[in-house]
């Protein structure tokens, strides 16, 4: 067996990601660990670096395997694999990470992490990263990526990642991509852009982020970590958007998430993902094509394309209208019908036709698909807007820090009463006793199928392609929850027409892009919505109650979740005889920082850009902030006691921009999102450069 082709990937931040990727993807015994290695950059060496701070501390992950990863529950088969492993080298960045801009100094003066991104002075043979991972919180996003800004262009400067295109492209990105990931990056390389950069990156550079974490992890002691599940579903939104980048980081993602070993496919968003995904199927004509064995021939091209017609079919498909394109995906009538009863007969003549494209051509032009969208921003939008985390958990903790008989000192801070010895546990389950409180269920019901789903659906007319719909396409997160949702008639398209919001945002923008009077013009002829019945109401869902019900149920008795703690605080002052303890949440923990403004803070600031009224149309979103954000003493959103007529509730919130609203990017407008979205995500500036080869021109020259 051919060993596999080197790779170096490093992993930053000290997660238990980290800890759980170290274990097993630094076990030297796995063959398939062979030419890989792996580095970590982290604050502090307490966690990766042994007790005597020298050597890389090795990791033993208890794997719990379960007979499915769909459904994991305890009566169901599951045995448990060790791995043991430690990562190649460590680099302990800290500090300001001080760095000396003398080019004589050479790799004398990079700083831990521009080591460990370079390989320079390594302790590894690795030589230069190859992808750059960030295994930490998303609050932690932005500042990781401001110093991994820093690096790379300091590195870039010196010439030390190499050159494009006789290197690939170095490609970096998220574990968890929700918050607005390439939002992020795009703030990031912009702030530390030095003056001196000519807008190209000498070694090119990618983007990507998953949709979702793919492990569930604890560790409570430096060593061991607990791998308690993995997530079904491996989905990826990369940038640039063609196949050259999707290719790659397929490659390198299939290593690092063990794809070979455990069967998992790893499955691309945004326009040119396959159809069940929002797409025209570009991904899988290129996979196709990508299994050949001599991919780079004319023959064997033609043997894949004709193999795989799926993208051609989609493409005649998304020239459709939006309703039949929904229809077909939603199970009105299959994609094949749909395209058959409208495409023109030129059309099917030339789907019939034997002549097909060669592989060079399949991987080396763009689609359609690619061409729409080239950054890829609609497939991070799918991982900001579908990221059931950040809806889970703010609605778990607003149920389970709830004191009825203390409503006054519950409200300020969420204190509540817990006595360990009755209950049996510490501290309350986080799922096991949050998501079972009939609270919680209503709460993510009411704004995962309900609020959500009108920003989603009024997003994606205003930005998708017609016809395309990646981000509604992947609604609820999870696949088995989507399915039911879809077949009780509350997709995001369902509620979004019911609550008449998709076509009031419409009406909306198009009066601000041609005027009020264009609007009526526009819609003369056409059943026009009665004011009183668009916006949010009483009964959009259908079966809500059941829903509610099925969502604590499940969240509560689901084997991988029932260990998880909540984040709390004890006050040992207040402990009783029977052992009862006054406890309130800690807003310090991911379950506040990320979920809360890098979550529902995203929702509610798409929401006030696209025209609803946020007290009527987002209630159960807006009151979960502004619960969560008294208790952390900040103001994400206006409290009800500060609107007044013309406020914008996000817009004019005082800490606003500690969150990832669009508003804290200084986007407030539809118009606005559209252009924040074509900026480079790594600040290249491709079209000044353009304008300077211009200027330069000898036809410039003699006018």
């Amino acid at each position: 067996m051919a060993s596999p082709p080197p790779q170096t990937t490093l992993l930053i931040g000290g997660s238990n990601g980290t800890s759980t990727l170290c274990a097993i993807l630094g076990d030297k015994s796995n063959p398939a660990n062979a030419n890989h290695v792996l580095r970590v950059a982290t604050r502090s060496g307490h966690k990766y670096l042994d007790d005597n701070q020298a050597a890389p501390r090795v990791w033993r992950c208890t794997e719990k395997k379960h007979i499915s990863d769909v459904v994991a529950a305890d009566f169901l088969p599951t045995r448990l694999i060790t791995h043991v492993g430690a990562p190649d080298s460590v680099f302990v960045y800290g500090g300001g990470d001080q760095q000396n801009n003398n080019d004589d100094a050479a790799a004398a003066s990079l700083n831990p992490l521009e080591r460990a991104i370079s390989g320079v002075h390594a302790p590894d043979n690795g030589g230069s990263a190859d992808i750059i991972i960030l295994a930490c919180p998303v609050s932690a996003h932005f500042a990781l990526l401001r110093r991994i800004a820093k690096a790379m262009y300091n590195l870039d400067r010196k010439g030390l990642l190499g050159r494009s295109p006789a290197r690939p492209p170095i490609y970096i990105g998220s574990l968890y991509a929700a918050g607005g990931f390439d939002w992020m990056s795009r703030i990031a390389f912009l702030k530390e852009r030095p003056v001196d950069f000519d807008g190209a990156w000498k070694r090119s550079l990618g983007l990507f982020g998953l949709k979702a974490f793919p492990y569930l992890t604890k560790s409570l002691k430096a060593g061991e970590v607990t791998l308690h599940g993995r997530f079904p579903q491996l989905q990826v939104a990369v940038s640039p958007s063609n196949a050259g980048s999707r290719s790659r980081v397929k490659m390198l993602l299939d290593r690092v998430l063990q794809n070979n070993e455990t069967g998992k496919k790893l499955e691309f968003l945004g326009l040119s993902s396959n159809e069940m995904l929002g797409g025209d199927g570009t991904c899988e004509e290129e996979l196709q094509v990508m299994k050949e064995k001599d991919y780079t021939t004319a023959s064997s091209a033609v043997a894949a394309a004709n193999a795989y017609g799926g993208a051609k079919s989609a493409m005649i498909i998304a020239a459709q209208t939006h309703k039949q394109i929904k229809n077909a995906k939603e199970g009105g009538v299959s994609a094949s019908a749909a395209a058959a009863a409208t495409a023109p007969p030129i059309i099917m003549a030339a789907n019939k036709s034997s002549t097909t494209k060669p592989a060079l051509d399949t991987l080396l032009t763009q689609s359609l698909a690619d061409r729409a969208d080239p950054l890829s921003s609609l497939a991070f939008l799918t991982c900001t807007l579908n990221s059931t985390n950040q809806i889970l958990h703010p609605c778990i903790l607003v149920a389970l820090f709830r004191d009825e008989a203390n409503p006054e000192r519950n409200e300020q801070d969420g204190t509540i009463s817990w006595n360990p010895t009755k209950e049996l546990t510490p501290l309350p389950r986080f799922y096991a006793d949050g998501a079972a409180k009939i609270e919680a269920g209503k709460l993510i019901t009411a704004i995962a199928g309900g609020e959500m789903y009108f920003v989603i659906d009024a997003l994606e007319r205003l930005l998708s392609p017609r016809g395309y719909d990646p981000i509604a396409a992947l609604h609820g997160g999870e696949p088995v929850g989507r399915k039911i949702m879809n077949v009780l008639g509350n997709s995001p398209h369902d509620l979004g027409s019911r609550s008449g919001l998709t076509n009031l945002a419409l009406k909306t923008e198009f009066a601000k892009l041609y005027g009020s009077e264009s609007v009526k013009e526009a819609s003369a002829g056409s059943a026009s919505d009665e004011e009183d019945t668009i916006g949010n109401r009483a009964g959009l869902i259908n079966r809500e109650k059941l829903l509610a019900w099925c969502m604590s149920t499940g969240l509560s008795r689901n084997s991988r979740l029932n260990a998880v703690l909540s984040p709390c605080i004890v006050d040992e002052s207040s402990r009783q005889e029977d052992g009862t303890i006054q406890i309130k949440p800690n807003t310090q923990t991911r379950f506040f920082t990320d979920d809360t403004q890098h979550g529902l803070c995203i929702v509610l600031g798409l929401a006030e850009l696209l025209g609803f009224d946020l007290e009527r149309d987002m209630p159960q979103a807006l009151y979960v902030v502004r619960r969560l954000q008294k208790w952390m003493k900040k103001e994400f959103v206006l409290p009800q006691e500060k609107v007044t007529a013309g406020s914008k509730i996000v817009s004019d919130a005082k800490d606003v921009s500690e969150t990832s609203a669009p508003q804290a990017f200084g986007v407030k407008s539809v118009q606005e999102l559209k252009r924040f979205l074509q900026l480079d995500v790594f600040s290249e500036t491709h079209e000044l450069n353009a304008e300077g080869v211009l200027k330069n021109s000898g036809l410039m020259a003699r006018l």
